[in-house]
């Protein structure tokens, strides 16, 4: 079975898209990693690095793909033993991804609204609360402190989606202009690995978007080498197809962006264990989800506090 009828068979029951936040924890499994000599896969996270996904405009309050549990026992764990379908290459995906996006609408936000986000989250580093937990954050759409470089390489959704508008044709150009929005701080980091970790940021970032902008985005993905798609499993007890880079035979960890079977839109991530245990104290195994997160409800709303 190729890997276009395995995704198109997914979208038949494909549920409503999901958002992911990177917890605090996972700087600790990736400081574990480097202390046990784990190789890094040239994926630096921002601090604000928030996986989401976006969908349609209702009448007053945008609701951007929002499905809204109604409780924690709702959730379905996603941490323990990944549930992997490998897909292969993700280039056909990537191309009718962007295809798709581009013939949909645009998300948009005005000054002075907030962007809500409720997350669930595994995580196996957290030794009180492995999880599933759930948690709600609002971020200011247009917030100048996180402006103008003025946060390091940290974006407000306005700057994100100013930028999605200001992409070339040329996809070259949208991966420098990729690299340089979210530079290389990582001496170790390869090119090719900076320019993916760019690109899925970007992905994981917009609440709000313009569509032919964030095509180029899934169409400039699909141009670097290495990129593999496989079927898995968010936090929610969701499908999903998992992007990540093809790295060397030796990483103990992979780290991949999630995106909805139905719309393409980024619904995810997941960080997960490639060998065994080394020692008695490492907690994980071979193909364990150690950290991973989704989105359960997106929204721009008027005001902060606020729930659509």
């Amino acid at each position: 079975m190729d890997e276009m009828t395995v995704l198109r068979e997914l979208r038949a029951e494909a549920p409503d898209a999901s958002r992911a936040q990177l917890a605090a924890g996972r700087q600790r499994l990736l400081g574990e990693a480097a202390a046990r000599g784990g190789r890094r896969y040239g994926v630096r996270v921002s601090r604000r690095f928030v996986v989401a996904g976006a969908a349609a405009a209702i009448t007053g309050v945008a609701v951007l793909g929002t499905q809204v549990l109604g409780g924690a026992e709702r959730v379905q764990p996603g941490a323990g033993q990944a549930r992997t379908y490998e897909l292969g290459s993700a280039k056909d995906l990537l191309n009718e991804a962007a295809d798709a996006i581009e013939a949909g609408p645009a998300v948009t936000a005005r000054n002075g609204q907030w962007i809500y986000m409720r997350t669930v989250e595994t995580n196996m580093t957290d030794d009180e609360r492995p999880g599933p937990r759930t948690s709600e954050e609002w971020e200011r759409y247009a917030d100048p402190a996180m402006e103008g470089g003025r946060a390091g390489d940290d974006r407000s959704p306005r700057e994100q989606y100013e930028f999605l508008r200001s992409l070339p044709d040329d996809l070259a150009k949208v991966r420098a202009k990729a690299r340089a929005f979210y530079y290389a701080t990582d001496p170790s980091e390869t090119r090719t690995e900076h320019e993916y970790r760019a690109l899925t940021v970007v992905l994981s970032r917009a609440y709000v978007y313009d569509p032919e902008g964030l095509a180029k985005i899934y169409r400039a993905l699909a141009t670097i080498p290495g990129v593999r798609a496989a079927q898995v499993e968010d936090a929610a007890g969701r499908d999903a197809i998992a992007l990540y880079l093809k790295g060397d035979d030796s990483a103990r960890f992979r780290n991949e962006t999630l995106l909805d079977p139905g719309t393409y839109l980024c619904t995810g991530f997941r960080d997960v264990a490639l060998s065994g245990p080394t020692d008695s104290g490492t907690e994980w195994k071979k193909g364990d989800a150690i950290i991973s997160g989704a989105r359960v409800a997106l929204a721009v709303v008027d005001d902060k506090g606020e729930r659509p």
